[in-house]
């Protein structure tokens, strides 16, 4: 049975007209598909919750443990998931220092009897693309992040045959021009999608609890 990843990339192939793989190999199509994920998921992130242990006296805490992370959303401390009082919410004022790391802006020092619950947005899932075992996407995204993969694929194929020989001259900017319409296409469709999914209770509004 095909994964998830070989039945998107082969609607990318017939979307690029190359089946057969002529013209662009598995690699350069997985990558295309990598990049229009990521780019879809900066503007349809999967919602994520995890806890991080608090450390006595330290402010900051490395979130470079978190997979596929795209942005800090609220930070809760101090946090215990033993205690009913503990777990009502208590948001903090954070900032981030770097891509991964988080200060815990605040006046009292960290106690390590608590932890830090964080909220974030992560890249969503495609199964067997860079090991993932499950897709987060539904079937709306898919049919967006075709257009994507399809569009970073002919860009970058149209940068890679500019300087061959044995194609016309028109080529490459045939292509370039064509995987433009592609990406604007994608991001036209995904603009729509984060509106729907914004206007109200979306199916992700709920926070996907982390296993630690």
């Amino acid at each position: 049975m095909a994964t998830d990843l070989e039945t998107l990339r082969d609607r990318v192939e017939a979307l690029l007209t190359d089946s057969g793989n002529a013209d662009w190999n598995i690699s350069e199509l997985d990558q295309a598909i990598r990049l229009a994920l990521y780019e879809l998921s900066t503007v349809l992130p999967v919602r994520a919750v995890t806890t991080v242990d608090a450390v006595d006296n330290t402010w900051e805490y490395s979130l470079a443990s978190i997979s596929g992370l795209v942005a800090v959303v609220e930070v809760w401390y101090p946090y215990l998931s033993t205690d009913d009082s503990y777990k009502l919410p208590h948001p903090v004022t954070w900032r981030m220092l770097t891509d991964s790391t988080l200060y815990l802006d605040i006046a009292e020092d960290p106690d390590d009897a608590y932890d830090l619950r964080v909220f974030y947005d992560k890249v969503q899932t495609l199964n067997n693309l860079d090991s993932a075992t499950s897709t987060s996407l539904d079937e709306a995204e898919k049919a967006a992040l075709v257009l994507g993969a399809a569009g970073y694929a002919a860009i970058g194929k149209s940068r890679d045959v500019t300087n061959e020989v044995t194609i016309g001259a028109e080529v490459p900017a045939r292509l370039e021009k064509w995987g433009k319409a592609r990406l604007s296409e994608f991001q036209e469709r995904v603009l729509a999608l984060a509106a729907v999914a914004n206007a109200g209770e979306d199916s992700r509004i709920g926070w996907e609890e982390e296993e630690r």
